[in-house]
């Protein structure tokens, strides 16, 4: 009886371990519906500016607890958001692009919420929502090493300057590196001679990228 019972209750934390995944999962692509919506509002009020997460917040954008939604991209003709439960072993889910038609208009006056801005109006379809992909990995790891370039430029301004000095993330900024709130960067040796800064795209799973004193970027 003893063994039977046992056997019942591994089961049973299987099956309500895969029924919480899959209510998370399910969370993680509304949340990423409703973050589509509200990038859609701040396009028609702003269709020459990119999209950050402050943004889908100011557009009505809420995130479900445990839920990390990402702004990967956040041109308009290049849109990438992916969102996932933080939880070990979720999927990620993604959309790209847009599905629609809309013209833009003036600055609004305060947020809105929803599709249709304060200055024109617009047409969508539903979102298309599908699990992280090899472009979507692709896309991630490129906002990472575009990330390290920048930093590494930033850098050499402030060797110019004071080339035995040591640079530090705080520092970048003073010297036009500008960060993303995507991406978690590390300066591993200020040092130019030796100089060793990372970065990595803030989604689980993503590759880690290490830019030299040369500017030679490897994974690693």
């Amino acid at each position: 009886m003893l063994a039977i019972l046992g056997v019942l209750l591994a089961l049973a934390g299987l099956f309500y371990s895969g029924y919480r995944t899959k209510v998370s999962e399910t969370v993680a692509q509304e949340d990423l519906r409703q973050a589509y919506n509200s990038a859609m509002a701040f396009f028609i009020d702003f269709p020459q500016r990119a999209l950050t997460r402050v943004d889908l917040e100011k557009y009505g954008f809420r995130s479900s607890a445990r839920i990390e939604t990402r702004v990967v991209d956040g041109r308009l003709d290049h849109l990438l958001l992916v969102s996932y439960y933080t939880l070990p072993g979720s999927k990620i889910f993604m959309i790209e692009g847009l599905r629609g038609d809309f013209t833009g208009g003036k600055e609004p006056s305060g947020p809105i919420i929803g599709p249709g801005g304060s200055g024109g109006g617009g047409s969508f379809s539903d979102p298309l929502i599908q699990p992280m992909n090899e472009m979507g990995w692709g896309r991630c790891n490129d906002k990472a090493k575009t990330e390290l370039k920048e930093a590494f430029n930033a850098a050499q301004k402030y060797f110019a300057k004071d080339p035995g000095g040591s640079i530090t993330k705080d520092i970048l900024p003073d010297y036009g590196y500008l960060p993303s709130e995507e991406v978690n960067l590390l300066v591993i040796n200020g040092k130019k001679p030796s100089l060793e800064i990372s970065a990595i795209f803030s989604v689980p799973g993503a590759s880690n990228f290490m830019i030299d004193s040369s500017g030679f970027i490897r994974e690693g």
